[in-house]
């Protein structure tokens, strides 16, 4: 027996012991323990919920943790007051979630529903510790695809080379795994409590088993593991679900890929529009604005004439002309002329008269 066929082994075996403390009772769920760990608990069936009730094994006793009512609400012991809450607790979902889970929470649970008609209805869940791996094959991994509400039948041809003892059939999660059915020699059916309602089996045939699982829901969209062990081997075969692609869906992506296409376009063409106005009307302003702004810095005031300052560009030899008949000097050579007056014969002569 190889390495990984004796921890399968090992597995099955434990589960097998903690049936016969349960009396008869298998390990539905299988959660690795982690920060906030959760304890799904969900009724199968439509009915009408008197009360749940949540224990937990504690060496020989069910210690009660928290019971629901649909009228009184939720009453939680003092030893798990703030550490544990119900995320949705509705009429069919009963999860227990915890708050900081701790190696103290690592144990058996039970969720107990008292239902009207159908009576008690109850899960077994038990929460291990981290170290322990929820081992897959990778070899083989068989591909399904089916969509909500529909069926996958799965069936697992023993290879041991020895006589069948039991089949176990699990559905794999990251941090979960979930019971479907388990199948001995005699032909006993021990099934989950969660497929129980809706999972066909034949366990009479011993060269290989098939299984039927109905009413797919998304939750079932995941890795689905047959462990077949025999007296000295164990045989291990994995398949996975997924969702198939709806042709009616693929038509409603692409028309939404092409209608938000259009719609970029069309905002892409408003923005090219809007911009190409404002840069227009931008220009027309500019201008009607600047032949007024260059005819008032050209125009010159009447009183510029002998003003240094004034920077005006017409006209400007007029301007210049006059600065420099102020500024220059001009120098006439000529004699020393006395300012007497010379008088003339004419006058006088007529102040002889």
């Amino acid at each position: 027996m190889d390495c990984r066929g004796a921890k399968m082994f090992a597995v099955v075996l434990r589960k097998i012991h903690k049936k016969s403390n349960l009396e008869g009772k298998f390990v539905d769920s299988t959660v690795k323990l982690t920060e906030k760990a959760k304890l799904e608990c969900i009724y199968p069936k439509k009915a009408m919920i008197i009360q749940t009730s949540w224990m937990k094994l504690n060496v020989t006793h069910k210690e009660n943790i928290a019971v629901l009512h649909p009228i009184y609400g939720v009453h939680i012991e003092e030893k798990y007051n703030g550490r544990i809450y119900f995320e949705n607790a509705s009429r069919e979902d009963q999860s227990l979630s915890f708050i900081n889970s701790t190696m103290e929470d690592v144990g058996l649970y039970f969720c107990s529903i008292v239902t009207y008609p159908d009576g008690i209805w109850e899960k077994v869940i038990e929460i291990i510790q981290p170290a322990d791996v929820f081992e897959v094959s990778e070899k083989q991994n068989n591909p399904m695809f089916t969509k909500p509400g529909g069926n996958v039948t799965f069936t697992c041809p023993y290879k041991t080379g020895d006589s069948v003892q039991q089949v176990m059939w699990e559905r794999i999660k990251a941090d979960q795994v979930d019971t479907i059915v388990l199948c001995n020699s005699s032909g006993k059916q021990s099934f989950g409590s969660d497929f129980k309602e809706r999972t066909l089996v034949d366990c009479s045939d011993q060269a290989n088993s098939m299984i039927v699982i109905q009413n797919i829901t998304t939750s079932d969209f995941a890795t689905y593991r047959c462990v077949a062990t025999g007296r000295n081997k164990t045989y291990v075969m994995s398949f996975t679900v997924a969702a198939s692609r709806d042709p009616k869906w693929f038509i409603i992506y692409i028309a939404g890929g092409i209608s938000a296409a259009v719609l970029l376009l069309v905002f892409l063409l408003i923005f090219c529009i809007t911009t190409a106005y404002h840069k227009k009307k931008k220009r027309k302003r500019i201008t009607e604005v600047l032949p007024k702004a260059l005819y008032s810095t050209q125009t010159w005031p009447a009183d510029t004439y002998g003003r240094p300052d004034f920077h005006g560009t017409r006209n400007t030899k007029r301007r210049e002309e006059p600065s420099l008949r102020q500024t220059e000097a001009v120098y006439v050579n000529c004699r020393n002329v006395s300012h007497t007056p010379k008088k003339r014969p004419l006058d006088s002569f007529l102040r002889m008269k």
